[in-house]
């Protein structure tokens, strides 16, 4: 599995440029190139920076002398538009051929099982930040959280993010969840998988969008769902 996403790396990163977003930034070659940088993220092992940083040279650039900070990585970091890990996570379910009936993929009776959630985080405070994700500056008294929401769509049993979106925090997730399944399209075999939803996505539009895509889906409902839907119909 691992020479796959080392094949989606280098596929995805052939034309690296379009994935810096800042001019003359990585126009250099280095020891520690874009690609070493992007890689790092990916492999890294969850504990700090640092650490996780010191591991990975030791392991690519053993008899090299490199000497890199945390501090000099994120300031890298912040030139590289963060779709590249998208693509390249997408380019990986391909290399594997995810859609497919692999009998190396868990399933539930014959079904993938795919659950969609979202929620809100907190992210940097700061001017520019706030500008992109659409969070006003009421006043210096009364401020307007910083936040923004995530949706997304994960294979529950093999552990893959099919699709993930972050957008404003006041979007309703059946927006963004709308684009999700948009989005998954061609990475899932929708006839293969069950969608799994909580309360929050009981809404007809959601269901009709399923079954246009051939899929099938699961939603917990509340206890007066269908009666409501039932008297809203025949009113209509």
């Amino acid at each position: 599995m691992f020479y796959y996403y080392e094949s989606a790396i280098d596929t995805v990163l052939t034309n690296y440029q379009k994935f810096v977003n800042t001019e003359n930034k990585f126009s250099r070659e280095r020891k520690f190139n874009f690609k070493d940088i992007v890689s790092f993220f990916l492999f890294n092992k969850g504990s700090s920076n640092q650490n996780d940083l010191d591991d990975y040279l030791e392991d690519k650039f053993d008899d090299l002398d490199i000497c890199l900070t945390r501090q000099n990585l994120s300031k890298q970091r912040i030139f590289i538009d963060p779709l590249v890990f998208k693509q390249i996570s997408n380019k990986y379910l391909k290399n594997i051929n995810y859609n497919t009936n692999n009998p190396l993929f868990k399933k539930f009776k014959g079904f993938f099982l795919i659950a969609g959630d979202g929620s809100d985080f907190e992210i940097p405070d700061f001017d520019e930040v706030r500008n992109e994700f659409g969070i006003k500056n009421n006043s210096l008294i009364k401020r307007e959280p910083s936040n923004a929401k995530f949706s997304g769509l994960m294979d529950v049993l093999n552990g893959f993010i099919i699709a993930g979106i972050i957008g404003n925090h006041k979007q309703g997730e059946l927006q963004l969840m709308h684009q999700n399944l948009k989005n998954s399209t061609k990475i899932i075999n929708p006839t293969s998988s069950i969608l799994i939803f909580d309360r929050g996505y009981a809404a007809m539009e959601l269901f009709a969008h399923i079954i246009e895509m051939n899929s099938y889906f699961v939603v917990r409902l509340q206890d007066d769902f269908y009666k409501k839907r039932k008297k809203t119909s025949s009113i209509q």
